[in-house]
């Protein structure tokens, strides 16, 4: 591996240059994105050796593909880009769900060069300004690839991302996707919830304590980030929204009996839970 070319240069594209960048092995980092601002950053920050907004200037050089963008936008550059891509090449991802992007390059004809990756860290910024170098340092990295790839490949793509001090682990495509319907886009959508039922009670932000605050972080998301992600896991995130639904709705009717002793046992058996216990 000599090259590597990321697509998407905002908060894990921009970081995973970073990281890169800061690897003892003269690696050369082309970097891609529509917004020429973007690469400015990144190439004033030293994250880059090139830059172009056009991927066909510096994707058939690179030996590894990174593509660093949202969920749909990844789906629409793996179809536009399959051609301009070298043989040998590794290209995998960051994004969050694996199952549809490994559709894609199943029906795209290079499912044996496509390795999904998940890296579980991030941040609440958004653009290359938020990035920065040791974001995937001890992170897991969730690792998903077809029956077709073969195991020299396999090894390329674990050792690519535990160059960047992440903790590579493999792991099958839906029971990834279900896994992060539930510890990831679930908690999302309940943090709206919570910010929403604040807000309509009056409620400002500066206003709540470091409880409010821990509970409402998620409410700072960029719902653009979310769009495709939330349409892909419906189904799941669905059955989790009406599992705490029906919580809640318990929860109140014992509140309204003033039955504080039953809300004490279920705030005893959620905090043995939250602190690893039987």
């Amino acid at each position: 591996m000599k090259t590597v070319a990321v697509v998407g240069l905002g908060l894990m594209g921009g970081s995973l240059c970073r990281a890169l960048k800061a690897d003892p092995r003269p690696l050369a980092v082309l970097g891609v994105d529509s917004d020429p601002d973007q690469g400015r950053r990144a190439l004033e920050a030293g994250a880059l050796d090139e830059f172009s907004p056009s991927a066909g200037d510096l994707l058939g050089r690179a030996d590894v593909v990174v593509y660093a963008t949202p969920l749909g936008r990844a789906i629409s550059l793996l179809r536009e880009h399959s051609g301009l891509w070298k043989k040998g090449v590794l290209v995998t991802d960051l994004v969050s769900l694996k199952a549809p992007l490994m559709r894609v390059a199943a029906t795209g004809g290079f499912s044996d060069r496509f390795v999904g990756a998940h890296p579980i860290c991030g941040g609440e910024g958004s653009g290359f300004e938020s990035s920065r170098e040791g974001l995937f340092r001890g992170a897991r990295i969730w690792l998903c690839a077809a029956e077709d790839v073969p195991a020299e490949t396999r090894d390329r793509a674990r050792s690519f991302w535990a160059g960047v001090g992440g903790d590579p682990e493999w792991i099958e495509p839906r029971a990834h996707d279900e896994r992060m319907a539930w510890v990831s886009h679930l908690p999302q959508l309940v943090s709206n919830a919570l910010a929403g039922a604040l807000d309509s009670a009056g409620l400002h932000p500066s206003q709540l304590g470091p409880g409010g605050r821990d509970m409402t972080r998620l409410a700072g998301s960029n719902p653009e980030l979310w769009r495709d992600l939330l349409e892909a896991s419906a189904p799941v995130t669905g059955v989790g929204l009406t599992s705490v639904a029906q919580a809640l709705k318990v929860l109140a009717d014992l509140l309204a009996r003033r039955d504080v002793d039953r809300i004490a046992e279920f705030m005893e058996r959620t905090r043995k839970w939250r602190e690893g216990g039987p």
